[in-house]
């Protein structure tokens, strides 16, 4: 009987831990590791740090997936993994867990690329619980504005213009509107500090432009080709036309940039900023072809310009259902087949009623903004939650208000 341990439980981990339910042999010993039982939508995440949605309707218990009578789950931090040996070594167990196969799904953690006091005086955003304190901070402030009449309390400086930060802003243009009227405030000012000069790059420039003139209509200010270069109490200092300059704001949320999980930095691994070079079939190499990487720490080349995917829920979902099945087929005697990665197209939200999209129909790429794009979105992950968890995951925890 093979045992197989998927670590980690967000995208990657839930679709190959459901994936194994559904193909690997039924006397398979299928373990789920992971530091909490609840599974994040982190697609979604910008909604609950902008305060337009709860935690508990973007999060679901990993046992509606992994159901205890097929998997094992233990809730515990990963600390290391010993490739020779097949364990798996825990942060609260004296005891590491063996495996036949494993899955390497552990995730990202926020990367602040060394600026100084990022890590003290910025907002991250990689967690629910982050999430949460980001809308409390940011409510807080406002509220707070009343007794201090510090107009940096009226202020939000989003640092990164990637999709969270832009995601975001399109959410809080919503909710801040909402808390200054309820504590009897002015209107917030929103900022995005950027270092590219463009946002959005994913996208072609109609689309962009699109996303970035609702943006600054709605009051989001732009400052872009501005690389920063610390963040104070109270102010993100940045480099701009060759100028030392600065933005003001008791609320600072960083968005800049993600890494793989401090796991990978093992030197057993040769990752890139927490990041490993998978084979085509998703193995970690010659010497461990038991072992599979997917999602945010997995670098998977694009054949066509030998680059790695980006580091979407898509491609981890994707490539996790992939290694799953290589495992399954493992097991059964089989044998892995190569991954090959086809987009869906992409969409990106600008609060609960707008967004831009660029998605395959028919063959076609179609592009898509405004309601049409946000209501995509919904139906997206819709469409997700009915993979992994079935009817009673979409009356639980689906999308039902695709025109609001």
């Amino acid at each position: 009987m093979a045992k197989v341990v998927v670590l980690g439980g967000g995208y990657a981990g839930m679709r190959a831990i459901k994936v194994l339910i559904d193909k690997a042999p039924k006397d398979t010993q299928l373990v789920l590791i992971s530091n909490t039982r609840v599974h994040t939508e982190k697609t979604n995440i910008h909604e609950v740090a902008a305060g337009t949605t709860t935690p508990k309707e973007i999060s679901f218990d990993v046992a509606e997936v992994a159901k205890p009578q097929r998997v094992k789950f233990i809730q515990d931090t990963v600390t290391g993994i010993d490739l020779d040996s097949k364990e798996v070594k825990l942060q609260d167990s004296d005891e590491p867990v063996s495996y036949d196969y494993v899955i390497i799904a552990l995730g990202f953690r926020s990367e602040t690329f060394g600026i100084k006091g990022a890590e003290e005086n910025a907002l991250p955003l990689t967690t629910l619980d982050e999430a949460s304190a980001v809308a409390e901070h940011i409510e807080n402030q406002i509220k707070h504005y009343q007794d201090s009449q510090d107009p940096n309390d009226l202020k939000v400086v989003v640092c990164g213009a990637g999709f969270t930060g832009i995601e975001l802003l399109g959410e809080l243009i919503h909710s801040t509107k909402k808390w200054a009227q309820k504590y009897n405030t002015p209107n917030v000012e929103l900022y995005c500090v950027e270092a590219a000069t463009s946002i959005l790059p994913m996208f072609d420039h109609g689309l962009a432009d699109f996303a970035v003139d609702y943006l600054k209509r709605n009051g989001v200010q732009f400052v872009l080709g501005a690389k920063i270069s610390g963040v104070e109490p109270g102010k993100v200092v940045y480099e701009k036309d060759d100028e030392t300059q600065e933005v003001a704001s008791n609320s600072i949320v960083w968005t800049v940039g993600v890494s793989g999980s401090h796991v990978m930095d093992d030197p057993a691994f040769s990752s890139k900023r927490g990041r490993v070079i998978t084979k085509d079939d998703l193995s970690l190499n010659d010497d461990h072809p038991e072992v599979f990487v997917v999602g945010d720490v997995a670098a998977i080349m694009n054949p066509a310009n030998n680059r790695p995917w980006p580091t979407t829920a898509q491609v981890a979902l994707k490539s996790a259902a992939h290694a799953a099945e290589n495992v399954a087929n493992l097991v059964s005697g089989g044998s892995a087949t190569p991954f090959e990665f086809h987009s869906l197209g992409t969409v990106a939200s600008l609060g609960r009623t707008q967004a831009i999209g660029e998605v395959a129909m028919g063959g076609k790429q179609v592009k898509l903004k405004g309601y049409p794009a946000s209501a995509l979105k919904k139906v997206i992950v819709d469409r997700s939650l009915f993979y992994d968890n079935g009817v009673s995951g979409i009356l639980k925890h689906g999308r039902f208000d695709i025109w609001h």
